[in-house]
């Protein structure tokens, strides 16, 4: 006899219930640890990936979770937009394609690798293949994770001088990863964009970046982020250029120790190079489109700016006290910086030693090699610490400083070095030191403390030769010399190098 129809299908929907209570019930239990990484460097990072991803190693055969992560393996393409889109997305992904003819749908990793592609974070290869199984090297590895994690237009800034990369197609990736402090080159001044990436690496540069997009999203609802200086209208640079960039979170210059030790021989604190005495720290000025330009010659002429109109400096502009003679003007009408270094005024024009003249809106640089009115080829202006800047209570921007020893290379955004010095432990122009997060500011109170905070968040530049630990200011005689003396007893071995790029010689 047979069984009602009902029945059979009150049997069939048990037997389905059943097999997803036991599919659920011994699910594959994810690791507490990766056994694997207890005792290397990519641990943090690994599980990193582990609690904010859910990403958990590998699996057996049996579909159990083995507890590794295989920090030392390369990463394949697919394992890569694994990481990426669950991530971002989480692992609940459906978005399938037949775009690529050697990923079938009902591959692990498709619909990660379809997901990603249509986020514009992979693509494939000419012939219709997508290549799967195939190792990523670090030039691909970091435009996957920057797109992943940043919009492409949001990808620019940093500087770096790498032997191995010139104008390719990776150069913006690996400037903005370095100027981030996600990764760094190999010791003879390569980055290697062709070398494969392991799982471990992959892991560090998607952990910092994914931890950098959450903070900035909890910075911008909180406060609009930090906008770049400014004095009138005008920005002091943009947001993102180096003198604006947090160095809080770069990584530590493999030749710290070395640096600091070759300053520390000189002197043993940081010392103000600035007061309330006009002698000291250098003046700067405002004019606008109504000021006239006058003529200007340099004997520095062929690493100077001398457009045939002249400088808008007046005959009476402050110059600073010394032997440097700098001036500084900005036009805040045309947002310009002028400055001059050795500056005379001979009754008609202006003679100087050299001239420069920065767009404030710009990030471009001076040809390499070519001076400013500052040794490094760097503007001072922004680097000054300004009054009002100290009174507001906040400076948002890295500041200047010299060194007696400094040798022959530079660092960018410097690009002039003037030293014939080849110790390699003496400082390069555009050196960036940062002072240690761990060194303790409860003892000092009013504008010290602010310069000190800043130079934990933003550090401070090797601009040009002179006293070691000197740091620069503005001219203004509403300084307070008695809070500024705090700084005189911060010690030199409270600070450390940061990387931000390699030596150019």
């Amino acid at each position: 006899m047979k069984k009602p129809i009902h029945i059979l299908l009150s049997i069939i929907v048990a037997i389905l219930l059943t097999a997803v209570y036991f599919t659920m019930a011994f699910a594959a239990t994810p690791p507490s640890d990766f056994r694997d990484t207890s005792s290397h460097w990519s641990k943090a990072f690994a599980d990193k990936l582990k609690t904010e991803c859910q990403i958990y190693g590998f699996k057996n055969a049996d579909g159990e979770y083995l507890g590794e992560f295989r920090p030392d393996t390369p990463i394949t393409r697919a394992e890569l937009a694994k990481m990426l889109t669950q991530c971002k997305f989480g692992s609940d992904l459906t978005t399938t394609s037949d775009d690529f003819y050697d990923v079938s749908e009902s591959a692990w990793y498709a619909p990660a690798v379809y997901k990603a592609k249509k986020m514009g974070w992979v693509k494939g290869y000419a012939n219709g293949s997508f290549r799967p199984n195939t190792s990523v090297n670090r030039a691909e590895a970091l435009k996957m994770i920057l797109l992943s994690a940043f919009s492409d237009a949001d990808i620019k800034g940093g500087f770096s001088n790498f032997s191995d990369v010139s104008n390719q197609w990776f150069k913006k990736y690996i400037q903005f990863a370095v100027m981030k402090g996600y990764v760094q080159g190999y010791n003879d001044g390569r980055f290697g964009p062709g070398n494969k990436i392991t799982r471990g690496e992959a892991a560090k540069i998607i952990a910092k970046a994914h931890q950098y997009v959450e903070s900035q999203e909890v910075e911008e609802k909180t406060q609009n982020s930090v906008d770049a200086p400014k004095v009138g209208s005008c920005q002091v640079f943009p947001a993102d250029n180096p003198w604006n960039t947090d160095v809080s979170g770069y990584s530590l210059h493999e030749n710290s120790d070395g640096y600091i030790n070759s300053i520390l021989s000189g002197r043993s604190n940081i010392h103000p190079d600035f007061g309330s005495n006009p002698d000291y720290g250098i003046p700067w000025m405002t004019v606008d489109s109504s000021q006239k330009k006058v003529p200007i010659s340099a004997y520095y002429d062929d690493e100077s700016d001398l457009p045939a109109e002249g400088y808008p400096i007046p005959s009476g502009a402050e110059i600073e006290a010394g032997s440097d003679g700098h001036i500084l003007v900005i036009d805040t009408d045309a947002c310009k910086l002028y400055e001059t270094f050795d500056s005379t005024w001979s009754g008609s024009r202006w003679e100087v030693g050299s001239g420069a003249i920065f767009d404030l809106n710009s990030n471009a640089l001076r040809p390499d090699g070519w001076t400013s009115a500052d040794a490094a080829g760097l503007p001072i202006f922004p680097g000054l610490v300004r009054y009002d800047e100290v009174k507001s209570g906040e400076i948002n921007h890295a500041l200047r400083f010299t060194v007696s020893e400094s040798q022959r290379a530079y660092i960018k955004p410097a690009t002039h070095y003037a030293s014939s010095s080849t110790n390699p432990n003496h400082s390069p122009m555009g050196l960036r030191l940062r002072l240690k997060a761990s060194y303790d500011l409860s003892g000092f109170t009013g504008d010290a403390l602010v310069i000190l905070k800043a130079l934990k968040k933003y550090g401070m530049i090797v601009a040009d030769n002179g006293s070691d630990w000197f740091i620069t200011g503005e001219t203004n005689a509403k300084w307070d010399d008695d809070d500024l003396g705090q700084l005189k007893s911060v010690p030199g071995s409270a600070f450390e190098v940061v990387y931000t790029g390699e030596l150019v010689k």
